[in-house]
Order: structure tokens, then sequence, then C-alpha cells
């Protein structure tokens, strides 16, 4: 199975990659919905990591939005990992078409990477509703209560995708587009039975649909071929 991928890879030349969770947890990142994790966190706050991180809570309970996405979700900010610069080198040869991105921890363009596509968004990018003024992570993290803007007084929005709302039609096509032009599609990190990552992928119409993953799930099926174990030490095993 090594072979073969390290083979396929090795000939391809529009490559896109779908990036998810594995990749944000092998880079030092959290997983809130891991079990224990998920059990504390609705201990503590009485409510579920998803009721917490919708499109209703922050509507109408901002403060409580803001004290739990402040505390849980970006002071803990992974970091690039080798993952991220295998990725980078294929784009340096001329060989990446997209990284199709689920995570928002800006990942890709930190590491430098040029050709991605942030589906969910990014917490790097925050942005005030009324004059569309951006400002950084540290000014939220800085900010007492609710962030504001510091000319109109409005609360600001981070430019993530919310539990709740839909991917923005712009996102969809570019991704869909992406896999249909793809010779090969690596899927690191994703549970392939996820309703959008189905729809993206399905637009892949090659035979080369790679999936690297930390452990098995049901879903795998959909793939060509897998690879278990360390996302990192396997993406770079097959591109040697």
């Amino acid at each position: 199975m090594l072979d073969t991928i390290r083979k396929i890879l090795k000939e391809s030349n529009k490559i896109v990659f779908i990036t998810g969770l594995g990749t944000i947890t092998e880079s030092g990142g959290r997983d809130l919905w891991e079990s224990s994790l998920f059990y504390a966190l609705e201990k503590e706050y009485h409510m579920s990591p998803e009721e917490l991180l919708s499109a209703g809570e922050y509507s109408s309970r901002k403060e409580r939005f803001y004290h739990f996405y402040k505390k849980e979700v970006i002071s803990y900010l992974p970091k690039p990992n080798d993952t991220y610069k295998a990725i980078k080198r294929l784009e340096d040869e001329g060989r990446l078409e997209a990284v199709l991105s689920f995570n928002i921890f800006g990942l890709e363009k930190l590491a430098g990477i040029k050709k991605v596509v942030e589906i969910d968004g990014t917490v790097y990018d925050n942005y005030c509703p009324k004059c569309f003024k951006k400002f950084d992570i540290d000014y939220l993290l800085s900010s007492p209560g609710i962030p504001v803007c510091d000319t109109c007084k409005k609360a600001l929005r981070p430019n993530i995708r919310l539990l709740g709302e839909r991917v923005t039609n712009d996102l969809t096509t570019m991704s869909c587009v992406a896999c249909t032009n793809a010779d090969t599609l690596v899927v690191l990190g994703c549970n392939l039975g996820g309703t959008k990552i189905q729809y993206i992928s399905g637009h892949y119409k090659g035979s080369n649909l790679i999936l690297l993953a930390n452990e098995e799930h049901y879903a795998d099926k959909y793939a060509d071929y897998v690879l278990y174990g360390n996302i990192a030490d396997n993406l770079k095993n097959v591109l040697e």
C-alpha cells in the first residue's frame, strides 16, 4: 500500500488536500469533541461545545459565547507541523492544486501555503459587522468581555463558520472545482462520512482518493487507499 501511494503521488501534478481535525490535534490543537474534554466542558458550562459555538449563541448571548471562545478555543492555538511543511514543498514544486481546509486555525497560511480554501474560516480573521474594520486575534484576547470595534463600538464577529451556518457558496464552488481538476485527492485526518466532505469530495472523479487517518472509521470505505497512524509521519513516508 505504501509503495503504491508513493508511486501515485510521485506521478501526480494536480494534488488536492483536504485537511481536518486529525491534522489540528497533531499540530498541538485541542479536540473539543474528545470524550473526556467534551464531558469536562459540558460539566463546566452546562452546555455542549456545539451549543456554545453556534450561530444562535453568538446572536443572542454574546458574552457567554466570547467567554467560551476566548478561553477554550483561541487560547489554544496550534502551530503548523511537518504535515503542512510537506504540503508547502509540493506547492513550491508546482504540483499542488489546492488545500481545502476544514480547520479554523489557519495552519496552511501560517505554513506559507498560498493555494488554500478556508472552508470554515479562520480565527485570525475578525471584523466589525457594521464598518467591516478588521481586528487581529490579540485584540480579541485582550478585550474584556465582548470585544467591540474601536470605531463604532459594534460587537466583533470571528470570521468562522459557526454551527448552524451554511458554508458560503463561493467557498463551496471553489472547493468543488479544485476536486474536479485534481488528479489525486488526499484527505488528511477527516471523516469521509461527513456531509460537507462527501459533497465536496464527490466532485473528484478519479481513482486516487487517498486517506491518511489516525484511526479507523466506517466511512474509510469511500477511499481508494488508506494509511493509518501518525498523519505527518505517513505523509512524509509517501512523499519520499
